[in-house]
């Protein structure tokens, strides 16, 4: 069985030789982000009669692309985040990013996440960010909220509480990341 790390690792570096191949001649930007994030889960068990909260600290990796527009630009991006040492994948399957200034920028996205729990649980994902444009020659700052609002989990294991066929969880947090950019604007 492959480790949350050992994923992560795989998914850095192909990311980067994704990215590196793709973009010579591109039109859109590719990019990569590495940094950390901050994730509170509040959970919903089904045989509990009230809900848990826990928050952990732990490693940010995105990968993605996006095209210009007139004032900003639109793109997509998968993301994995260590959320108390589980994984949590998320694709922003619409990520914009509204250009204010030469140097900031304001984001929103809205996409799906998947939080590997005993068996995997599903939901939506969406937030909004603000981003410091070309910190230095391909580099940017971004900081992003982000919210994964009842995420579910399937009560089908033998050891899974039972009550109704669910658990829920809601995500919330940021992630604080460097953003390197391949090509575009």
């Amino acid at each position: 069985m492959v480790t949350h790390t050992v994923a992560i690792r795989i998914f850095g570096v192909v990311a980067v030789a994704a990215a590196a191949l793709g973009a010579s001649g591109a039109e859109a930007e590719v990019f990569v982000d590495f940094g950390v994030s901050a994730t509170r889960v509040k959970a919903d068990i089904a045989d509990q009669a009230t809900t848990t909260t826990s928050s952990s600290n732990g490693l940010h990796l995105g990968a993605g692309a996006r095209r210009a527009l007139r004032a900003g630009s639109i793109g997509a991006r998968l993301e994995l985040d260590d959320v108390d040492s589980d994984l949590l994948l998320s694709v922003r399957a619409l990520d914009y990013r509204r250009h204010l200034s030469q140097r900031f920028a304001v984001t929103g996205f809205l996409g799906a996440a998947r939080l590997d729990l005993a068996t995997p649980a599903y939901g939506y994902y969406l937030g909004g960010g603000l981003e410091i444009k070309h910190l230095l020659r391909s580099l940017d700052l971004g900081i992003d909220l982000r919210l994964g609002d009842k995420i579910a989990r399937d009560n089908v294991l033998p050891t899974d509480p039972q009550g109704r066929p669910d658990n829920f969880y809601d995500l919330s947090g940021f992630s604080l990341y460097l953003r390197y950019r391949f090509g575009g604007e």
